[in-house]
């Protein structure tokens, strides 16, 4: 990895609560790989705004093959509750799926998005700098919360310059692509 690569993940001069490489994503990768670069990593945040923010997730820019480089991915199963998202930095997409639904959101800093917990969820860092984003998800996540995801080798669909079909599901409508202001309140 080069320096210049590294630097905003250790920029904050703190540790990270969970740091993943582009092969610990083996499992929902379009194509899986033996690269051992780090992809994104999770913070506690050290002074929460209001006690808003609860995580601030850092996501390298570039590609792992063809896919831009991604969070794993997972559903609220054991808490279902909604988590609030803030881009700080950069630009990326989110993508957000239940059973007949794929939304493609394009947010940039500043967008603020609320998940309900029905939806399958996952960001991509579509830009040359890192996707930094807070979160105020405080439960933590149980094994159950990546089964989904998981057993079909990702999300509905895979994030590449032109968004490809998992082969792993049946029967996917078309995402429909959007930006943050056209969501409802809370998807």
């Amino acid at each position: 990895m080069t320096q210049e690569a590294q630097a905003p993940l250790t920029r904050n001069k703190m540790q990270p609560k969970i740091s993943h490489t582009a092969q610990d994503l083996n499992l929902v990768l379009q194509n899986p790989t033996e690269s051992e670069e780090i992809v994104y990593q999770v913070f506690s945040v050290e002074e929460p705004t209001n006690n808003k923010w609860v995580n601030k997730t850092v996501i390298n820019p570039g590609k792992i093959g063809e896919e831009y480089n991604k969070t794993h991915g997972h559903y609220h199963t054991t808490n279902p509750h909604p988590e609030l998202y803030k881009v700080e930095e950069g630009e990326g997409i989110l993508i957000l799926q239940k059973k007949h639904e794929i939304l493609l959101v394009k947010a940039k800093a500043g967008d603020e998005i609320l998940i309900e917990p029905e939806y399958g969820h996952s960001w991509s860092n579509t830009g040359n700098t890192p996707l930094v984003l807070l979160d105020n998800w405080s439960f933590g996540h149980s094994e159950e919360d990546y089964v989904f995801i998981d057993k079909h080798h990702g999300m509905a669909y895979y994030l590449t310059p032109e968004p490809t079909l998992n082969p792993n599901y049946q029967d996917l409508p078309q995402p429909i692509w959007v930006i943050p202001q056209q969501l409802p309140q809370g998807v």
